[in-house]
């Protein structure tokens, strides 16, 4: 991150404390979330579902937290977090971020995947097989340090909403890869959720190398000051990995 621009967030987050208001231990816990990224979290029918979801309201029951949950484009999630109006889940951990939030422990990995057109597979290895192509992502996401570096030096991102539009760009010869995640499981609901995309599905073909692996988090700005609310989750997500639960859920998707 530029000097000017990690001043800025951190100006960001000084006025944000400022006028954060004071948090009570009964409060509901506000956490934004990505409300088009099944099988991990969407919205459906006016509620959310997912893996993620399911994984926070096992948190709930586990830490005696209430969650009030709201999911919304990513980016728009992401910034309403970094103003300190609330957490945040999905989160990967970078440089920058590390600066801004405080992170609970693990609390679902994510294999993203690159999705190309038949025909126009290519072998991947590393960030350096994705150099002059065009990748679409998901507006406002990082996937670690490596994808930051590489983005706009290796490779042109070319960010959307979700991965419906994304696997239609794909289709329409506008971008010469997706990044979809998690894993191939998310690659078949997208699919089978858009009906030119299941006209087509023949057409998509997933690279064998995983991109990356993506940990996700949850996270709160550090001027929240969030960490009593942490070691709660922390302790319900380790339980969670411990014994199997997190194994489970995603089982169901």
């Amino acid at each position: 991150m530029r000097p000017f621009t990690l001043l800025l967030a951190f100006l960001s987050l000084f006025v944000a404390q400022l006028s954060a208001p004071p948090a009570h231990a009964a409060d509901p816990i506000v956490i934004f979330g990505n409300d088009s990224k099944p099988p991990k979290s969407w919205m459906e029918n006016g509620r959310a579902k997912g893996i993620l979801v399911d994984i926070l309201h096992e948190v709930e029951t586990r830490s005696g937290l209430t969650v009030d949950l709201r999911l919304m484009p990513w980016k728009r999630a992401y910034l309403n977090a970094m103003d300190a109006r609330g957490g945040i889940f999905g989160l990967s951990k970078n440089k920058e971020r590390q600066a801004l939030f405080d992170f609970s422990e693990l609390m679902y990995v994510d294999e993203m995947r690159l999705v190309v057109i038949k025909g126009h597979e290519f072998p991947y290895r590393s960030m350096e097989d994705l150099r002059g192509k065009t990748l679409g992502v998901t507006r406002g996401a990082s996937y670690g340090d490596g994808f930051d570096r590489a983005k706009d030096r290796i490779f042109t991102p070319s960010e959307d909403s979700g991965a419906t539009s994304r696997l239609r760009m794909l289709l329409a010869g506008r971008i010469d890869a997706a990044l979809i995640g998690p894993g191939e499981a998310s690659v078949r609901v997208t699919i089978a959720g858009d009906e030119t995309l299941m006209e087509n599905r023949d057409q998509f073909v997933i690279l064998d190398t995983p991109f990356v692996r993506d940990d996700n988090y949850i996270g709160f700005s550090k001027c929240l000051d969030r960490r009593e609310v942490l070691e709660k989750i922390n302790r319900a997500l380790r339980g969670m990995h411990e014994d199997g639960t997190i194994q489970q859920i995603e089982a169901r998707y």
